[in-house]
């Protein structure tokens, strides 16, 4: 047997750590809060950036002291201790100081997606008061525009929740007048570099957009000031409140124990996006671990920061990670989900954490076929598997445009704050994950076994062993949300884990390879989890659907993974045209059902008459799954950022087809 194994078991052996120092297996978790912990890793680095958002810079100084006065402010609007507050932010220099500065009060930031799930406002309205009800919340900061879309026409069921408070930021709240306007001008430079590659209809939302930008924002202004004055809650612009509170004082709480943070999975498990509350401790010690394994930007580097808030990854693994180490975030609030390679021309980044389909997108994107990628020196996937054909494509792409650096991977889960596993150096194997961080366990175990752990082993003969993914580690959730259990926790041999539902693969090296999903779930393009049978589920209830099956596959336009629908009808309804059925599911079955996000709703849908069979008289999912598109399919196509979600177009034979709605 190899060295590297006394027993067999890798929870016991973890011949993975073979990769690292001494030092890098010291880790040490310091009794203090983030703030706290940040301000001292930078105790020699405060007057450096910290962070940039169109122009503006943020000495950590900066962030600092604007992180004290957050928590003056939201002190002197009566936010308690361990309270829920709940945050509707984009990635704006705000969303981090308000969470520093709810940390230094000892309240627990709850951030949620800021984008609505569909465009019907009834069906937002109804998941954001179940989120807020459940999550205990009792006051909310919000951006203005989704105070007005999402909040503003509940703030009667919002009042009858104890909603007391309303805290409103915008979007330009840092920014000057030159830098609003500086944005709108890269935005015009953009559209006229790129109209060859847009669709007509995204040209003329562009040009509306530049053309009555600045109108916009102060016709929305004005509504707001009318919406404002006409709640039944306390409503607060952010701006005026922090003015008025620069000399009032609050008693600092720096307790690493405490929660100070609840972000949400990608996907949904149930009636709504399921809570993962993390303390101060859990998020230094993931920063500690990712320092460590030289996962983290180096001082003095960029790095976008494009991942969200209200994913744990986004706050963790993609900002405080980074501002731990001194490296210079570029937030970025909002971009078409096609426009990734703008954004690295723009703002030509040292470091880039991005899900594969971001990266696959910029080989063939027009603004960068003469770029000089010289500063790119990091590039790390995540959230996704990506094939040894993109990774060399992509690696080559990347030496073709004068960059040095190797394209590496991740896995991580929101339970974990992200960041679990990193593939770096040699054990940065194409097609791997990696190895678990310094202080992180990652093991197997017989996933047909629920109600407990039964770990496996390697054999005298095997040269790889094959199960469920369990993961322990220091900055793992603590699982509850009040008294509820959201993630179950495990002991085995004096550790606590948590199951994974990820099928992986290990070598006796200790690195480790991501098969599949018991549950089929993947990620599509924005890394938003799609679990199958959830939708499927859904859609069953169509009065047109006998049976219905959900898989991936790879939209070469998108350059990702997107949900396909398999259908068989009913023998009855096979005479109705597929359009009108199609149009049916979206907007009679999807869009009406509260649970469901429109990011849920198929690209393509195929009509059949039955499913492969596998030898075991069960559906081929794999099979439906590699079946080539061959131009039958029913396409949909919706109009989307990160932020927003826009007009549905469905296609037949290429053409748009008219709404049936």
């Amino acid at each position: 047997m190899n060295n590297e194994f006394k027993t067999g078991y890798p929870h016991i052996d973890k011949p993975w750590l073979k990769y690292y120092t001494e030092d890098q297996k010291e880790i040490i978790i310091p009794d203090v809060n983030i703030v706290d912990y940040i301000k001292n890793k930078n105790k020699n680095n405060l007057s450096k950036t910290a962070e940039t958002y169109y122009g503006k810079d943020f000495s950590y100084d900066e962030v600092l002291a604007k992180s004290d006065l957050a928590a003056r402010a939201l002190n002197q609007v009566g936010i308690k201790k361990q309270e829920v507050v709940a945050n509707f932010i984009p990635n704006i220099p705000e969303a981090g100081q308000i969470w520093f500065g709810l940390t230094n009060l000892g309240a627990i930031a709850d951030y949620i997606d800021p984008r609505p799930d569909g465009m019907d406002k009834n069906i937002n309205s109804k998941k954001v008061i179940d989120i807020l009800k459940y999550e205990n919340v009792k006051s909310i900061v919000a951006l203005d525009f989704c105070y007005l879309e999402m909040l503003k026409p509940i703030e009667n069921e919002l009042k009858d929740l104890g909603i007391e408070t309303i805290i409103l930021v915008s979007n330009d709240d840092s920014l000057s007048f030159k830098g609003k306007v500086d944005y709108l001008n890269d935005l015009l430079k953009y559209n006229k570099l790129s109209n060859s590659r847009l669709d007509k209809s995204r040209q003329i939302s562009s040009y509306k957009a530049l053309s009555n930008g600045l109108k916009m924002q102060k016709a929305m202004k004005e509504s707001l000031d009318v919406a404002i004055k006409s709640s039944v809650i306390r409503v607060i612009k952010y701006k005026d409140l922090i003015k008025e509170c620069e000399n009032s004082r609050y008693e600092k709480i720096s307790d690493s124990s405490l929660v100070n943070y609840i972000g949400h999975t990608s996907g949904t498990s149930g009636k709504m996006p399921k809570p993962i509350a993390h303390t101060n401790y859990s998020g230094i010690a993931l920063s500690e671990q990712c320092e460590k394994a030289e996962f983290s930007s180096k001082k003095d580097e960029t790095a976008f920061h494009l991942l969200p808030f209200f994913a744990p990854a986004g706050a963790y693994s993609n900002y405080l990670v980074n501002l731990a180490t001194g490296s210079k975030l570029i937030d970025v609030a909002e971009f078409h989900l096609g426009d990734f390679g703008y954004l690295v021309k723009k703002y030509k980044p040292n470091n880039i954490l991005a899900t594969p389909s971001w990266l696959t997108s910029l080989v063939n994107y027009e603004l960068l076929t003469k770029e000089d990628l010289e500063y790119l020196k990091k590039v790390i996937y995540v959230g996704e598997v990506m094939s040894i054909e993109k990774i060399n494509e992509f690696q080559n792409w990347l030496r073709t445009h004068n960059s040095k650096a190797i394209l590496e991977s991740a896995h991580g889960m929101s339970e974990l704050g992200g960041c679990g596993s990193y593939g770096h150096n040699e054990y940065n194997l194409k097609g791997s994950v990696g190895i678990p961080l310094p202080n992180t366990i990652y093991s197997l175990v017989n996933p047909n076994v629920e109600d407990h752990l039964e770990p496996l082993k390697f054999e005298e003969d095997m040269d790889k062993l094959e199960g469920e993914l369990i993961i322990s580690c220091p900055n793992i959730t603590t699982g509850k949300l009040q008294d509820n259990v959201i993630v179950p926790h495990y002991e085995l041999d004096g550790n606590t884990y948590i199951r994974t539902n990820d099928i992986v693969e290990m070598n006796r090296d200790g690195i480790f390879r991501h098969n599949d999903r018991k549950d089929r779930s993947f990620a599509r393009i924005d890394g938003y989890k799609i679990k199958p049978y959830e939708i499927e589920k859904i859609i069953e209830k169509n009065k047109y659907v006998k049976d219905v099956k959900i898989v991936s596959y790879y939209d070469e336009r998108k350059n990702g993974l997107m949900p396909m629908c398999h259908i068989i009808l009913k023998d009855n309804f096979k005479y109705i045209d597929e359009i009108e059925i199609v149009n049916n599911i979206i907007y009679k079955t999807i869009m009406e059902e509260p649970n469901m996000s429109s990011r849920q709703i198929p690209s393509k849908f195929k009509f059949r008459d039955e499913f492969p069979i596998t030898k075991n008289n069960k559906v081929d999912f794999v099979g439906l799954t590699n079946e080539k598109l061959d131009g039958t399919e029913i396409c949909v196509d919706i109009e989307e950022t990160n932020l927003s979600v826009g007009e549905i177009k469905i296609y037949k034979n290429g053409e748009k087809v008219l709404k049936l709605k």
